[in-house]
């Protein structure tokens, strides 16, 4: 029998988290067209909305009886035949450019190959530790990189969700257990070196994951008391060692200033949750949750587009245009490029196929992202 949702449980379907997921993309497109330097941090609230879906997504497979492999198997084909098919999209782009005299990104080694078609391109950065983790040189596309934390993160919670069925520990003790872990990681090594492993950013999922906890499991106002202190006080271990500010604070430091700002996201999220279905209903936010509805195809494939977006933006504008219309253009053509790609080569493959009309208010749940 399904549990009973505890007195005082929100519903685990956030609408608000659609149209950040879409605001996220954005900023990453921004950050590759080199108007803001926030890409990154966008890529962080990815896995702080993730910790919260995948973790709703894993309770809901418990209540009703699934395990490790229905769990595996609904992330797997969720997340893989769009990137494989983005891939497809990428060496089609760099063919055409070979042929037209440019670069042969294609030459590439066989590992390279067999890496990225497997989403394991972190494994070489365990012998080779990297400073960023988008600089590892086996990435076909560069901002790939948070994929091979998510396909980790749902391992993770996979194993989570067998140990809770077969010696009933509860999902929560699994995730604060290693949320315990990768704090005690991020404060030995808080920045310059990346191995590739999930421990490196599982607090940054697990502030997701404790979110959907005390919102819609453990309701009780000590649980959501202790909750908000816990992230308080993380926030402010943080800050006592980035500040003074200095401008190499976000190399050396990069966890510490990582978990500060997604803190304050956590906190953020908690508070506005009384609000979400308002502001998803607003005729304002339908635009955003529609972008959010498609983010993962943007992200997929916008950044080895970036040119062809461009030139097409310049064709259709006049020479004469100012810069934040070339830059409003070729926005609007990464969007048209994603809606097509999301129609295409990601919504056969959403869970359910609940899909079918315009469907910004229904993918929270099923949505891998990224960044």
């Amino acid at each position: 029998m399904a549990d009973r949702a505890p007195s005082g449980a929100w519903p685990s379907r956030y609408e608000l988290l659609d149209g950040l997921r879409g605001i996220a993309a954005l900023t990453v497109v921004l950050h590759h067209l080199g108007v803001i330097e926030a890409g990154h941090f966008a890529v962080l609230v990815f896995f702080v909305i993730s910790g919260y879906c995948i973790t709703a997504s894993a309770e809901s497979s418990r209540r009703n009886g699934l395990g490790f492999g229905r769990f595996m198997l609904r992330r797997v084909t969720r997340i893989y035949p769009p990137y494989l098919l983005a891939i497809l999209f990428y060496s089609a782009s760099r063919a055409v450019k070979a042929l037209t005299g440019g670069h042969n990104d294609l030459n590439r080694p066989l590992l390279d190959w067999v890496q990225n078609l497997t989403l394991t391109q972190w494994v070489s950065s365990i012998w080779h530790p990297l400073t960023w983790p988008s600089d590892n040189p086996h990435l076909f596309v560069s901002a790939f990189w948070s994929l091979n934390y998510e396909e980790q993160f749902y391992l993770i919670v996979a194993i989570g969700l067998a140990l809770a069925a077969a010696v009933r520990v509860p999902l929560i003790a699994s995730s604060l257990l290693l949320a315990g872990a990768g704090l005690a990681w991020n404060w030995i090594i808080p920045g310059s070196r990346v191995y590739g492993m999930f421990i490196e950013y599982w607090a940054h999922f697990a502030l997701g994951s404790c979110l959907y906890f005390v919102l819609c499991v453990y309701t009780g106002r000590r649980s959501r008391l202790l909750f908000l202190g816990a992230v308080l006080l993380l926030a402010v271990a943080c800050l006592t060692r980035i500040l003074p500010w200095t401008t190499t604070a976000l190399q050396d430091l990069r966890s510490m200033v990582e978990l500060s700002f997604l803190s304050a996201v956590t906190l953020g999220l908690f508070w506005l949750r009384p609000l979400s279905k308002r502001i998803s209903d607003s005729a304002l936010w339908r635009p955003v949750a529609w972008l959010g509805a498609i983010s993962y195809s943007l992200y997929l494939i916008h950044q080895f587009n970036l040119t062809l977006a461009t030139a097409i933006a310049g064709h259709m504008l006049p020479g004469s245009s100012p810069h934040f219309l070339l830059i409003a253009a070729t926005i609007a053509v990464h969007i048209a490029l994603a809606a097509g790609f999301w129609y295409l080569c990601e919504r056969p493959f959403l869970n359910s196929h609940r899909a079918v009309v315009p469907p910004p208010l229904r993918a929270a749940a099923e949505a891998p992202r990224v960044a």
